[in-house]
């Protein structure tokens, strides 16, 4: 009897095959469609290999800058596109057996990472969760391991990739590009091809993929760039949050229930 394949593309656009340079990420900009077309034509590379590798169920969700940037008539209908409430839905009910992350970039403060960031580009400078640096691959990667889902495969820049080998070394990796400087990239030209491979063989080794390891309770710090972003976050948190220096909150989770917990 075949065992139930559900997978879902956890999506951004920094580590998108093309995108290549900082001004096509200006949303008023007018290129930034055609850098949306090209999300829609990884993602839908992406559903195909998945499909092609035997999924009963793709789902997928429009991560960058709070989603907005993919046209669903657009994508391949045999996806589902999910908010990211419904994301954390479909991990606490059993849904999704495995994860990609598709357009992946480097944690704030990474040499040599097309765009590196983590979360936000203006306001974050670093996060830590039980004295480890976070980057947005880690800290999803910590709640998919709360409900036993491994991410196995992440496609992005070549630092990315490499980045995401830190937290787990077994996970597959594509990379599609590198960088030359934080803001200029260059596509590889079998960018296509790497990330229908990656895809398809990490399905295929699905099993070999270890959940990421961090144990409950969380010690999360969260730094930002100035005093007064520490302060209007501070201003909004429970009494129990800390404030260890200007630029620095810290929190303790007992026990995560949602992607929230690991950020303030």
């Amino acid at each position: 009897m075949k065992q139930r394949l559900n997978v879902f593309l956890l999506t951004d656009m920094e580590g998108i095959a093309g995108i290549n340079d900082i001004g096509e990420m200006d949303r008023t900009a007018a290129c930034f469609s055609l850098s949306c077309e090209k999300l829609c034509a990884s993602i839908n590379l992406a559903v195909n290999a998945c499909f092609d590798a035997g999924a009963d169920r793709v789902y997928y969700l429009d991560g960058h800058g709070g989603g907005g940037n993919v046209n669903a008539k657009k994508i391949d209908r045999r996806a589902t596109k999910c908010s990211l409430e419904e994301w954390q839905e479909l991990l606490k009910n059993g849904e999704i057996d495995c994860q990609i992350e598709l357009g992946a970039h480097a944690r704030a403060g990474t040499i040599g990472g097309f765009l590196d960031h983590t979360i936000s580009s203006t306001s974050i400078y670093s996060i830590k969760i039980n004295d480890m640096e976070m980057s947005e691959f880690s800290l999803h990667a910590i709640l998919c391991a709360k409900y036993n889902v491994p991410i196995i495969a992440v496609i992005g820049d070549e630092v990315a990739c490499k980045q995401a080998q830190e937290y787990i070394p077994e996970i597959y990796c594509g990379a599609v590009k590198v960088a030359s400087c934080r803001n200029v990239a260059t596509t590889d030209p079998d960018a296509d091809r790497i990330l229908v491979d990656t895809v398809k063989t990490a399905l295929a080794n699905r099993a070999s993929v270890p959940c990421i390891q961090l144990q409950e309770p969380l010690c999360v710090e969260q730094s930002f760039y100035r005093t007064d972003m520490c302060e209007s976050a501070l201003a909004n948190c429970s009494a129990d949050v800390l404030r260890v220096n200007a630029r620095t909150l810290q929190k303790e989770v007992q026990c995560i229930s949602s992607y929230f917990d690991l950020k303030f």
